[in-house]
Parts: structure tokens; sequence; C-alpha cells
């Protein structure tokens, strides 16, 4: 069972009153969940929590949950509140509502809380934020949602009980180009705060003349980080690297490139050539021992040219 929640400083502060729910108690987190108190509503009636930080439920760990629930059942109701005669919203609860839907299921036990959308919002948050599965930007989105019920960042860093300074480093998404956003709406693993601080902070330092040259070095490298190829604490220093050597006269970047050779019609090796170095690899039994010693040597006086050249 989840250890139990308490979000302190939102409990009571009046920030939206639900005339629909006076006489309910507030909800302060999970230690009020209760069966004693629990009451079936339709699932049709039951809308999610708008300040649901998770962009991405697992359909095996859903799966896992409503096998979990067929064999043991529901071992804690979900919280909702209400919203019209009809109709409620899930304070804490979202991923056993959804296993109840798998389940093909009618209704599900809920306890029915007076909750304002701020205690919604933080709530949301912290049901999910220890999980291990939920990516930092999801966080950071919905930290964006929070922000406007707190009357500064200190305060709001304080009631979600984290760091002011890592708090900020959420707040370097906002940073980020459009086509970076994009991605991570879509996979929001891919780029943690710690690495957004970092490519923020290296934007930040690049004049003006320089930033077109700072972004294309930024989509060459979250291209690699894509396709697995670069870490992505590596981006900031690939970025600063790529400007650094323009503005020395080097060659901005060597595309990734691959062409590969071919005798009769057969394929015997490759040249590839990455921001790693450039690779020639032919296949053994191609050359023989003498070839391969005079390429070596053909090799070795083209390098040894081009660095006396430069």
């Amino acid at each position: 069972m989840k250890k139990p929640i308490t979000v302190s400083g939102l409990v009571q502060t009046g920030v939206i009153q639900d005339n629909l729910a006076t006489n309910l108690p507030k909800f302060k987190g999970q230690s009020d969940f209760s069966n004693d108190i629990a009451i079936y509503i339709s699932l049709e009636q039951i809308q999610p929590n708008p300040y649901q930080p998770r962009r991405i439920f697992s359909d095996v760990e859903l799966q896992e949950l409503a096998t979990s629930i067929t064999e043991i059942g529901l071992i804690q109701p979900i919280a909702v509140r209400k919203i019209s005669e009809i109709s409620y919203q899930i304070i804490a609860g979202e991923r056993r509502f959804r296993a109840f839907k798998l389940l093909n299921k009618i209704e599900i036990p809920c306890v029915l809380f007076s909750c304002s959308d701020a205690d919604m919002a933080v709530m949301a948050i912290a049901e999910n934020v220890s999980r291990q599965d939920l990516s930092d930007y999801e966080i950071a989105k919905s930290i964006r949602n929070v922000e406007s019920f707190f009357p500064s960042k200190t305060s709001l860093a304080e009631s979600l009980g984290f760091q002011r300074e890592d708090m900020y480093r959420y707040f370097s998404y906002d940073a980020l180009p459009e086509f970076v956003i994009e991605k991570l709406e879509t996979n929001p693993r891919l780029l943690s705060r710690n690495a957004a601080a970092d490519i923020k902070r290296i934007f930040n330092k690049i004049s003006s003349e320089h930033y077109e040259l700072a972004l294309s070095a930024f989509k060459e490298a979250f291209a690699l980080l894509e396709a697995a190829e670069i870490d992505q604490t590596k981006i900031a220093n690939f970025i600063a690297l790529k400007v650094k050597r323009y503005s020395e006269g080097e060659l901005l970047s060597v595309n990734n490139k691959k062409e590969e050779f071919f005798i009769n019609n057969k394929k015997i090796g490759h040249f590839f050539s990455s921001h790693k170095g450039v690779e020639v690899k032919i296949a053994v039994g191609v050359l023989s021992y003498e070839k391969t010693e005079e390429l070596k040597e053909i090799l070795n006086n083209f390098l040894n040219s081009s660095s006396s050249q430069s």
C-alpha cells in the first residue's frame, strides 16, 4: 500500500469554493481514504483530474492493476469531488479508474470530498511525483498548471516539497525551442530537467549572432538523442563545442553520412562520418596483407599532410 501523502499549505485555503459540496470534508491526502464511507458511482459520470500530470499511462501496468483488482478487489477507493448534480471529477486514483474501465466495470467505489482547484492540482502532482515512471517534463507542466494558485514561487516550492533551486530546473523547459516541446509531448522522457537546465544555460551565454548556429547544432544533437547515439547529458556540450569550433574558423559540423563500398555489386565495406569521427570498414579477405599496409600508408600520409597544413 502506498505511503499516505498530506499536502501542506492548501487545505481550507478557500481559493475556489465548491458550493455543491460544502458539507463534505476537505481532501487532505490519501490518509483520508476509507472504505467505510465509500459510495458507488457510475464510471460514465466521472471525469479525469484536469490537472493530471501523467501524459502516458502504461498499458502493461494498467493490465497488471486490473488483474490485481480482479483477484483481490480494490483495496482503496478513489477520491472524487462533485462538479454538478450528475458528474464528478477525480481528485486522486486515475490509474484505478482506468483499470476499472479496462475491466468493463459499470461503477467504482469513491469517497466524496470538497476540494478546491488548487488542492486538486497539487494532489495530482503529489500522488504521481514519487513514482519513478513520471517524467520531469510531465512534472514541469503540472507545476505551471498550479503556479497561479500561489502568491510566489517560494510558497509554491514549499507546498510541493521542492527545493526552490530544483523547481527552477523544471521551468527550464519553457526556454526550449518549439520543435523540442513537440517531441516531448509524445515522448516526455527524452529530456530530464537537468539536461534542459544545462541547454538553457548554454543558450543564455550564446550571442545573438550565433543563435541560429546553436539552434542548428541543437537540432543535430536532438536527432542523435532520438537515435540513441548521444546521451542527453552531452547535448549542452555538443552545442557549445559546435559554436566554439565555428567561431574559431573550424568546420561547423560533420553530418552523419554513410557510403558503402561495392565490388561487382557486392558490398565489401563502408565509410561513415559523424560527430564521433570517421570510420572506414572493409570486410575480411577483401584486401591482402600488402594492400592493407599500402592503405595504411596512404592514410598516414594524408593525415600528416592535413595536420601540417592546419
